[in-house]
């Protein structure tokens, strides 16, 4: 009888799920209910052999029953609704012992009617799965019908699954003792055999089936057979022995030097077995590059990416790289070419445009796993198989595709820190360099493989920070340097990549504000000394483009000839790995060569498809405009009045008072209310919380002694400044340890940190009487006119291009924001109506007395005449700076970095 359609059976099991749903009762059903499930596969129970409650002998002599058996095929144990499936599937294992060899089972199922648990046991994978959920997984079930469950015969291209299948087998051979050098040697060899074993390089599947069938299930001889298929691998056919086993003498010659090294073999037991089983499931032919990043990264543990900055790239953002550094180029030169309309001299061209793409040099001197190195090579020998199509047109040829392939591995180089990405590295290269020639067999009509492995995948395992870049690969043989250096924050390096970066930037002041990337920068732009036509691109963390950091560093690219060819600027970041790294990035493109169009890419909310503008220069903060930057600037650039840092307490508490110390200490001590003063930072004032500060400048021995309990608080300070790391401090303790704002004096205040949701940073205007933190920054007696300037898109956009991030909140500086801003040349009549724009704006917040500004700011409720008093802030402000306004931040900025770079390009009156 023909076997019911997967469709037909996938309808049945619905009936089946919606006829059982509720049943709870074990005794009084569980036949009825395994009866009507085997029919829905046309198994007749009776005619198939199957049992109820088949009796098995156990450990010890006891007798068990199983609740449902078909022998060689499936034992189900069923419970009643909620009863525990874990130990129910327990129970049956226990049962296998007492069944033979030719009736064992290849499934076990727990079920409680609502719940399916099923143990394949080949693999000891479980899935379990609610009962109307059972036509999805009826594939599981494919065994019964004589057919292989389709989880094992429509195998998954390699995935993030994938991925986790070698961090397990990883973490069981590593709880072993198996560790370092030798198990990551041992990790990269497999990953190899698989794709050989799913691509053709070996027969298909044989290593699989010389796991499975050669190897016993207890994995005691796993080791030993594992070592001497990688001594066959290393051995060329002619040296190996005449009395090799023939199931060995199958494999091919690798060469490559990755079976070379000898290396002892860990000592597998039975669940070591089932991991490595495990990890041949997937289908590795179909290997997406971008998997071996995301499997390094599955094997190592959080503390060691961070410590190393690693993130992995998905092959979007590294496309985002390659396509404006060459690739995008050279299509256009293809397509260039093949418009010709001269046959003789479109094939010339054609050959020496092939010949040019056999002599690109490309190097990563970060590269991780390896995956940019392993995108380019794919996207280059892509192109070239178009070069070769159109060449042999429709004309027949019998000339080996591998005499027409030029494009090697060999033109790739990297430096990678870490022992076990560089491994991953090379032989990643190694088997991209197999699919790409795949491709052209099939597309040239001719198998070609390029086995045994050449020794050209040159991945070294350095530090790139100390090692000459030069021996890696020569800068007159390199035409581009590309790649993801690791990210870390100058608050986040240890002591050694601090030294490091010190190191590579000798001679830059401030080098200690820097983060773990810009050495990368500084000496790309070393290597392109001695080579000026390298083209450098590099994915970074945006706090390059923003705060303190350009103004360090980028002053030395530019003075050494360096432009920004292309850049994408600030979009969140995507990986292949688990745990998408949350990051903001930018991508920047430089070189000596400077191109006569550049390409600035832009994002909506960081996230999905760039915007593509045509520019003629990009600045270091990456907005069209001059490539300039600006610095730490001590006084204001228009003579505006000075900004000051609120005061440091360093005070561990003792001289900042909540409303109730206050209200207590008061209390005890009236006299102390005469020391006491509303005090405001960055949290106190956008969200209207009260603080109160102990201001004992200008008390008095007797006038202390007087109010114990703050004579208390002071000494308490002592005895805290005594221990720190500025004891000197101790000498004050009474006193705030830096004071930089006096309370007497009215003050406009600037948060230092803001939500990047609000379009405007609040500011605002306090009478005497205040002590400001450090929170803030204050700017003492100011007026209307110049809080009317600020609170401006243009210096909001200002602020937002060359001011630092806390996370992803903006970061006001007062030398680097503040004093570098351009302010407007205005007349008397201008100023009075900055002032009347700025009282509005005031006048709007007073309509709502009961809300924080940390509301009135959100975005999302924003009162409608507070919104509108800032827009005409906005487009007045605009027009001081030009007649026709802007249309955009980057214009705004643009205008206000030319304006600066006049300015200081002016002699000193």
């Amino acid at each position: 009888m023909a076997r019911s359609s997967w469709n037909d059976i996938r309808a049945r099991a619905g009936k089946f799920a919606a006829d059982w749903e509720g049943e709870t009762y074990e005794k009084g059903e569980a036949q009825t209910f395994w009866t009507e499930f085997l029919a829905l596969f046309d198994i007749d129970r009776r005619r198939a052999g199957g049992y109820f409650e088949h009796a098995v002998k156990l450990a010890g002599g006891k007798q068990g029953f199983v609740d449902m058996f078909l022998p060689g095929k499936l034992l189900a144990e069923q419970k009643s609704g909620g009863r525990d499936l874990q130990k129910a599937q327990s129970q049956a294992l226990s049962y296998l012992d007492g069944i033979p060899d030719v009736d064992l089972p290849q499934a076990i199922v727990s079920c409680d009617f609502q719940t399916f648990q099923v143990m394949t046991l080949e693999t000891r994978e479980v899935e379990t799965f609610a009962l109307a959920d059972l036509p999805d997984h009826v594939r599981l079930f494919g065994f019964l019908v004589d057919q292989t469950s389709s989880r094992y015969v429509e195998q998954a291209p390699v995935s993030r699954d994938a991925a986790e299948r070698m961090a397990k087998l990883h973490q069981a051979l590593y709880d072993s003792g198996y560790v370092g050098h030798r198990l990551e040697l041992l990790l990269v060899r497999l990953v190899f055999c698989h794709f050989a074993d799913d691509a053709y390089i070996f027969e298909r599947g044989s290593f699989e089936k010389y796991l499975q069938n050669r190897t016993h299930q207890d994995g005691s001889d796993v080791g030993p057979r594992l070592a001497k298929l990688f001594e066959v691998l290393n051995t060329p056919p002619e040296e190996r022995s005449r009395t090799l086993d023939e199931e060995l003498a199958a494999f091919p010659y690798i060469n490559g030097g990755l079976f070379e090294e000898y290396q002892p073999m860990p000592d597998f037991d039975r669940d070591m077995r089932f991991q490595l089983l495990l990890t041949c499931r997937p289908d590795w032919s179909k290997v997406s590059p971008a998997i071996f990043g995301s499997m390094f990264q599955g094997v190592m543990d959080e503390d060691a990416r961070h410590d190393v900055g690693a993130h992995y790239t998905s092959e979007e953002n590294i496309l985002r790289v390659i396509r404006p550094l060459f690739l995008d180029g050279l299509y256009r030169e293809f397509e260039q070419i093949k418009r010709d309309p001269r046959e003789g001299n479109r094939r010339s061209r054609l050959t020496a445009f092939h010949d040019k793409l056999a002599s690109l040099g490309f190097a990563d001197f970060a590269a991780g796993a390896g995956n940019f190195l392993i995108i380019a090579y794919r996207e280059l020998r892509r192109l070239e198989h178009r070069v070769l199509a159109e060449l042999q047109g429709s004309r027949v040829t019998l000339t080996d595709v591998g005499d027409l392939l030029k494009v090697r591995v060999e033109q790739f180089s990297g430096v990678e820190l870490l022992e076990f990405p560089a491994l991953i590295a090379q032989t990643a290269l190694w088997l991209t360099d197999h699919q790409m020639n795949l491709e052209a067999s099939q597309r040239f009509g001719m198998h070609y493989s390029r086995i045994p492995l050449t020794d050209g995948a040159n991945i070294v395992h350095a530090n790139a920070l100390d090692i000459d870049w030069e021996t890696v690969r020569p800068a007159a043989e390199t035409n581009y340097v590309l790649g993801n250096p690791p990210f870390l924050g100058s608050r986040t390096m240890d002591k050694e990549q601090k030294a490091e970066v010190r190191k590579v930037a000798k001679g830059l002041p401030q080098a200690g504000f820097l983060d773990f990337v810009v050495p990368w920068y500084l000496l790309a732009d070393k290597y392109t000394e001695k080579n000026p036509d390298i083209e450098v691109a590099l994915v970074s963390t945006n706090s390059i483009s923003q705060g303190e950091q350009p103004g360090i560093f980028w002053p030395r690219l530019l003075g050494n000839g360096q432009h920004i060819n292309f850049a994408h600027r600030t979009f969140v970041w995507t990986n292949d790995a688990k745990g998408v790294a949350s990051v903001h990035c930018v991508i920047v493109g430089f070189s000596r060569k400077r191109r006569k169009v550049k390409e600035l890419y832009s994002y909506t909310d960081g996230r999905g498809e760039p915007i593509l503008e045509l520019v003629p220069s990009i600045s270091p903060y990456l907005v069209a405009g001059d490539e300039y930057v600006v610095g730490n600037r001590q006084e204001q650039i228009s003579g505006a009045p000075k900004m000051a840092f609120g005061n440091m307490a360093a005070d561990g508490g003792n001289l900042l008072l909540t409303r109730a110390e206050r209200d207590e200490l008061i209390a005890a001590e009236p006299a102390a209310a005469d020391w006491i003063l509303p005090c405001v930072g960055s949290k106190e004032f956008i969200n209207g919380l009260e603080r109160y500060a102990l201001w004992l400048d200008g008390v008095t021995p007797g006038q202390l002694r007087a109010m114990p309990l703050v004579r208390a608080r002071v000494a308490a300070n002592r005895e805290l400044r005594a221990k720190s790391s500025r004891p000197k401090l101790a000498d004050i303790p009474h006193l705030f340890a830096q004071i930089t704002q006096r309370p007497e004096n009215p003050f406009l205040v600037v948060p230092r940190t803001s939500s990047e949701r609000r379009e405007y940073v609040p500011m605002g205007f306090y009478e005497g009487g205040v002590v400001a933190t450090d929170g803030v920054q204050t700017i003492a007696n100011a007026t209307r006119d110049l809080f009317a300037v600020l609170t401006s898109r243009m210096h909001m956009d200002w602020l937002r291009t060359v001011g630092g991030r806390l996370k992803s909140d903006v970061r006001y500086s007062k030398d680097v924001v503040y004093n570098n801003f351009v302010f407007p040349t205005v007349t008397d009549a201008q100023r009075e109506r900055l002032v009347e724009l700025g009282q509005a704006v005031l006048d709007a917040r007073a309509e709502s007395p009961d809300d924080t500004l940390a509301d009135l700011y959100d975005p999302d409720v924003m009162p409608a005449t507070l919104r509108r008093a800032h827009r005409n802030i906005d487009e007045y402000v605009d027009s001081l700076y030009r007649p026709e306004g802007f249309t955009s931040a980057s214009e705004r900025v643009a205008h206000l970095l030319h304006l600066h770079k006049q300015i200081s390009a002016s002699p000193s009156p």
